[in-house]
């Protein structure tokens, strides 16, 4: 008998910790006004897409983190086929969190590598980026290629996430049904 309120504890305990993995990561101390992209575009010293390929995190969270990327496409500052970004460590002093193995769009600013980007830059996942790209038109691709990586990051996707999540949360609700039906 004892067990049975357990149980239904432990459901809605994972049911709860489902919810949190789906809610996004919204304390941060940073505040970015609606900026026109042509600002973005006018007050960057490098505009750039590329496919993060490594990412070296620092030992403390002072340190900013410095991003490798394979450039895809440059409109504007160096046109090597890699470059380095630094980006603060955690959201709450702005920086942006990339991905090892994802797309995106750069805007970066400094006098030269490593450049450096914030959240506020204008800096975007490639896959929302339409509106960007449409006013940017075609960049330059790199002489040498340098988008030939094949992506061996090992990244679980936001989707698998959210699928897993969503899975916990229904086995949760089944055994948390049944308990109480069973009473």
């Amino acid at each position: 008998m004892r067990s049975r309120p357990l149980a239904a504890l432990a459901s809605v305990a994972l049911m709860g910790m489902s919810l949190l993995l789906l809610l996004p990561d919204c304390a941060s101390a940073c505040s970015c006004m609606g900026v026109p992209i042509q600002r973005y575009i006018s007050s960057s010293d490098a505009v750039f897409s590329g496919k993060v390929v490594e990412i070296d995190r620092p030992s403390t969270i002072e340190d900013p983190e410095t991003v490798t990327f394979r450039v895809i496409e440059s409109w504007k500052g160096p046109g090597g086929d890699k470059l380095e970004v630094k980006t603060p460590v955690s959201g709450a002093s702005c920086g942006y969190h990339f991905e090892e193995g994802q797309d995106y769009l750069v805007y970066a600013y400094g006098k030269g590598e490593p450049f450096e980007t914030d959240i506020c830059s204008g800096t975007t996942h490639l896959s929302k980026a339409d509106e960007d790209l449409a006013l940017l038109g075609s960049g330059e691709k790199p002489k040498d290629g340098g988008y030939d990586l094949t992506d061996t990051s090992g990244v679980v996707s936001v989707r698998a996430m959210v699928g897993l999540a969503g899975l916990v949360m229904v086995a949760s609700l089944v055994v948390v049904v049944r308990l109480v039906r069973t009473d």
